[in-house]
């Protein structure tokens, strides 16, 4: 039975230190996202999805924020796409025409101690303008690789729910909203350790999970991505 997340050992302790230095040098280019919450490099959900002027937030925001990451982290997508190339059998790109992944960072007030309602489905594919036909509009996955995570630890909560359950609830005359599709089914959870990449096959319900306790100087800190088929294999994108 095909598991419904996949995880990669990618970095060791070392390598993962590394990239947190790297990405600390840069914190004068982070994107402040709000109290405790920065981003390096441009974010579907947030800049074209959450943002009323998508052509500023995100468009032209990505030649110079995709030119940090790959300046500073080419390596590190260079692995992150093979890595992804053998676990999905087939080739792997990134495009200069959407966002490269890029990091999340929560610090402080950031890292949350309350689980919000904020579960979601990653189809952030469909709010984007592709150069390119995609192969299909439901052959997704959606990837997290833990660079630093707080002393209690980071995970993801998610619930074995997909899109098609929505429409399912739909025609029974349902309203249907994201906490009523979360009591339909338990919730679980999936455990991040850092150098490890967790690879989503299907796009779940899903949210950050919440940490018991929050230490003086925890962070969380993440490369984000996702990936959509075309013709030629999957285009890795954030």
């Amino acid at each position: 039975m095909t598991p419904t997340i996949a995880d990669v050992d990618l970095l060791d302790d070392g390598e993962a230190a590394d990239i947190y230095a790297r990405l600390e040098a840069l914190r004068p280019r982070w994107l402040s996202r709000g109290k405790g919450f920065a981003t390096l490099g441009v974010a579907t959900y947030l800049d074209v999805m959450a943002s009323e002027r998508p052509e500023e937030t995100y468009y032209a925001r990505l030649p110079e924020q995709n030119g940090l990451i790959r300046t500073h982290f080419g390596d590190l997508l260079e692995k992150v796409a093979t890595a992804l190339s053998a676990l999905l059998e087939a080739p792997t790109r990134y495009e200069e025409a959407v966002a490269l992944p890029g990091f999340h960072v929560f610090e402080s007030a950031g890292v949350s101690t309350k689980s919000w309602p904020n579960q979601h489905f990653d189809l952030q594919h469909r709010s984007l303008r592709w150069p390119f036909p995609l192969a299909s509009e439901d052959d997704v996955v959606s990837f997290t690789l833990a660079i630093a995570l707080p002393r209690c630890g980071g995970a993801l909560e998610f619930w074995n729910v997909v899109e098609a359950d929505v429409a399912r609830l739909q025609r029974l005359g349902r309203t249907v909203t994201m906490e009523l599709l979360g009591n339909t089914k338990p919730v679980r959870r999936h455990e991040y350790r850092v150098g490890r990449m967790s690879v989503q096959l299907a796009p779940i319900m899903h949210r950050i999970a919440a940490v018991p306790v929050r230490y003086p100087g925890d962070q969380r800190i993440t490369l984000q991505g996702h990936g959509v088929r075309d013709s030629g294999g999957w285009v890795l994108y954030w």
